[in-house]
């Protein structure tokens, strides 16, 4: 099996499926016809195909293949196969996608840390881009599969198993919010029940141990778009800047720990602001009216209205302090120069998509619905052709919405930008609860017993992942955050319902990868030829008898 691993590895790797692009076609292309040239495939061709991502942009598709066995138990094989680019690789770039000598070579000349000089001279890690994150997952999968498929040729598979593999990971996570519906479908269908998916996703090292996650963190991008005051900078007091404003909340908001949950000893990282910004396209001398900025918050219990809730309160907070500032500086002001009496006072006006949406449906009805679908759709199109992403795109659509409201006075209007991860634990599920614990001390069992390696468990794999599309572990409001999230529609949605159907306890266990992201991304070669595939094999039969 060593060899056929390698083999797949390196056919996988030399395929630039940079995500969210055409690129991801020719890797998804190269597993429909792994699936079709299995002699079992060639009997039951029914049960593999490339499901179709509806409305995508690239027309990516999802590659799948289906062995029945003697029982309907059900084990879920998958991963995505989509990678980031590889600027970061400067003169090694041409060699990020041909792991071997050449690009060892490269890399022996670069920049590294004592760590990765110490590994590339070892000779025990193989680099390269989609190395571990997660084309060396995909390799032991598809070995696997085949060993299964002619087990099932042969009328000897216990249980059944899907390989479904899966684009856009890395971006948006189309590929997985659709395999939920193939998922769903192949269900229905042959009546399955499914007991655990396995994405091999890298593992990180914690000492001389190797990790192993049974649930995903959740995550979700509010937006923020702030409308103040214009004025004259010559007339300071007469104008409230939006860029104070949402400075204000930026502050209160970027690192706090008030956004962090904690689970057993593991705690979410805080917020991070990705963008922040005014909105001025030219210069003047005005005091900037409009401003917005989009953060990231981790969850593992919180949910979307608990997080819109806070950033409600922190903004009715930094819009008060910001009034209070200017008001006490225009106080001082007024002793030295000659002015009219009075003061400077903000009512603080913060309010929701949702909540405005509402209101200009009451007061316009059809007026604002027809103006809200020709402006999402316009913005839509962009998205489709690249020339915007979803977060600016959410931006840009709330400053339509604001523009066409005709509010005037100054604003906080807050919604979620796309996408969206829900917090999903596999020992969680409902009628499947503590598989996620069950899977790990197998697993913790197994590699002791025959690698003498030390597995540790990870409630939460903090890195984000398509688990949080395999089950509804924390409920929530499904349409608060529908209504909140500007894009909603047919250019981005979940379908929770079909997620709550599935309900797959999922875990994360691929080989030990270490820097995926960086030019030093490299995955181990004795995990990923030998560990990982014999503890892979072991779990997916225990699983069936469970």
């Amino acid at each position: 099996m060593k060899n056929r691993i390698l083999e797949i590895f390196e056919e996988l790797m030399v395929m630039k499926s940079v995500t969210y692009s055409e690129k991801e076609n020719e890797i998804a292309e190269y597993f429909g016809q792994f699936f079709r040239k299995l002699p079992y495939f060639q009997i039951n061709p029914e049960y593999t195909g490339v499901y179709q991502i509806t409305g995508d942009p690239f027309g990516r598709t999802i590659p799948y293949g289906f062995l029945k066995g003697k029982s309907n138990e059900t084990v879920i094989l998958s991963g995505h196969f989509d990678v980031v680019s590889t600027e970061e690789y400067g003169s090694a770039r041409n060699f990020a996608h041909s792991p071997g000598e050449g690009l060892e070579k490269k890399l022996a000349l670069m920049d590294l840390n004592e760590r990765a000089r110490k590994d590339l001279e070892s000779r025990e890690w193989i680099w390269g881009r989609g190395s571990c994150d997660m084309k060396g997952g995909l390799a032991i999968h598809a070995s696997l599969f085949e060993e299964y498929a002619n087990m099932a040729l042969e009328g000897n598979l216990e249980g059944s198993i899907i390989f479904m593999l899966v684009p856009d990971e890395e971006s948006y996570s189309a590929g997985m919010r659709s395999g939920a519906h193939l998922l769903k479908e192949l269900k229905d269908k042959y009546g399955l029940r499914y007991k655990l998916m396995i994405d091999p996703e890298p593992t990180a090292l914690a000492g001389q141990n190797q990790v192993m996650s049974i649930g995903s963190v959740g995550k979700c991008m509010p937006a923020v778009l702030v409308q103040g005051k214009k004025g004259h900078a010559g007339h300071f007091f007469e104008g409230l800047s939006a860029i104070s404003v949402l400075s204000s909340i930026f502050s209160k908001i970027n690192g706090s720990l008030e956004f962090c949950d904690v689970y057993e000893k593991e705690m979410t990282v805080p917020p991070t602001w990705f963008k922040m910004r005014d909105m001025k396209e030219v210069y003047d001398v005005s005091i900037p009216h409009r401003a917005f900025g989009y953060f990231t918050v981790f969850s593992l219990i919180t949910t979307p209205e608990d997080i819109i809730d806070k950033v409600k309160k922190i903004s009715k907070e930094a819009f008060l302090e910001e009034s209070a500032k200017i008001d006490a500086a225009y106080n001082k002001f007024k002793e030295v120069t000659r002015t009219i009496d009075g003061g400077v006072s903000y009512e603080p006006m913060v309010i929701t998509f949702s909540q405005l949406r509402r209101k200009l449906q009451d007061e316009r009805g059809d007026e604002f619905e027809n103006f809200y679908s020709e402006a999402k759709q316009k913005i839509v199109s962009k998205i489709n052709q690249g020339t915007l992403n979803y977060p600016d795109a959410t931006i840009k659509l709330m400053e339509k919405v604001l523009d066409f409201s005709a509010i005037s006075r100054p604003v906080v209007l807050i919604g979620f930008a796309p996408p969206y991860y829900m917090p999903v634990h596999g020992d969680k599920v409902k009628h499947k609860e503590n598989y996620g614990t069950k899977a790990f001390e197998f697993v913790s069992k197994i590699s002791k017993e025959y690698f003498n390696q030390t597995v540790i468990k990870e409630n939460y794999f903090m890195g984000i992942s398509d688990l949080s599309y395999s089950a509804v572990t924390s409920p929530f409001d499904y349409e608060s955050y529908v209504h909140n999230t500007v894009l909603w529609g047919s250019s981005y949605s979940i379908d929770f319902d079909c997620i709550e159907d599935i309900a797959v306890p999922s875990v994360i266990y691929g080989p030990v990868g270490l820097e995926y992201h960086q030019f030093t991304e490299r995955v181990n070669k004795k995990s990923m030829l030998e560990v990982v595939p014999y503890v892979t094999k072991k779990l997916v039969e225990y699983m069936w008898r469970l």
